[in-house]
């Protein structure tokens, strides 16, 4: 009896240790406004996002459970407006030129780097919010990809403005592989996060490579495969090995 018990005592220590408390720390929608963050309902610009960051930032510190999650009745919508495309709805505004748009959608990189910042707690090995680190990186590559297909259109735009930034065609492209490719180096540290998030994001670097490939060089594709590899050797997760062999092969 005691050989049995013993081992299932083991288990339920390292889930625990694994599992996000299931008590909600973050604040409600009242609190987070009353200490300068913009409220959830509306579209953000880039000033809204500074706004709310100076606060969020504060709160890492001070109360470091207390940031909006995915999962909280309280500060979901808060969260889902930080990563929301919506915010970039600047991108269907015919009036706006191409070259300015592209000007500012380069900022909302610099949004999700700032976000992954304040999720991010390099004093723990285990990260409290891995779910929500998960949903900021799909956000950065639905950022880059955005920034892609308004390249495209670039492209094919005689506006002067436009046709000055259109050498810059091949450094979107960049930007996107190697984002990607930090996608993938993060996904690899598996003890991070949760297995079914992961299989989550595999499904989204799936779909975004397999809508890319086309333009993609010998050296992008090596490099991916590169990547892709070291995520199949690191995980346990039976659905990752597979979708990622067969988009190796696929690139």
């Amino acid at each position: 009896m005691k050989s049995t018990i013993f081992p299932l005592i083991i288990l339920l220590i390292i889930f625990g240790s694994c599992k996000k408390s299931s008590k909600d720390y973050s604040l409600s929608p009242e609190e987070y406004q009353e200490m300068g963050i913009p409220e959830a309902n509306k579209i953000w610009s880039l000033s809204d996002y500074s706004e709310a960051f100076i606060v969020l930032m504060q709160l890492k510190y001070k109360k470091p459970f207390a940031l909006p999650i995915k999962d909280s009745k309280r500060s979901s919508d808060l969260f889902r407006r930080m990563i929301s495309l919506e915010n970039m709805s600047f991108l269907n505004n015919e009036p706006i030129p191409l070259y300015e748009k592209a000007q500012l959608i380069k900022q909302y990189l610099e949004v999700q780097r700032e976000l992954i910042e304040i999720y991010t707690n390099i004093r723990m090995k285990k990260q409290y919010y891995n779910r929500e680190l998960v949903d900021i990186h799909m956000y950065g590559m639905q950022v880059t990809q955005k920034m892609l297909n308004l390249a495209y259109e670039i492209n094919k735009s005689d506006d002067p403005g436009d046709m000055m930034m259109q050498s810059g065609f091949q450094s979107i492209q960049y930007l996107y592989i190697s984002g990607v490719i930090d996608v993938l180096k993060e996904q690899a540290k598996t003890s991070k996060y949760f297995k079914n998030d992961l299989e989550v994001l595999t499904d989204s670097v799936t779909i975004s490579l397999m809508k890319n490939k086309n333009w993609m060089d010998s050296t992008a594709v090596n490099d991916l495969k590169q990547a892709l590899e070291v995520v199949v050797d690191s995980t346990s997760s039976d659905y990752i090995k597979n979708k990622y062999i067969e988009l190796s092969e696929l690139l």
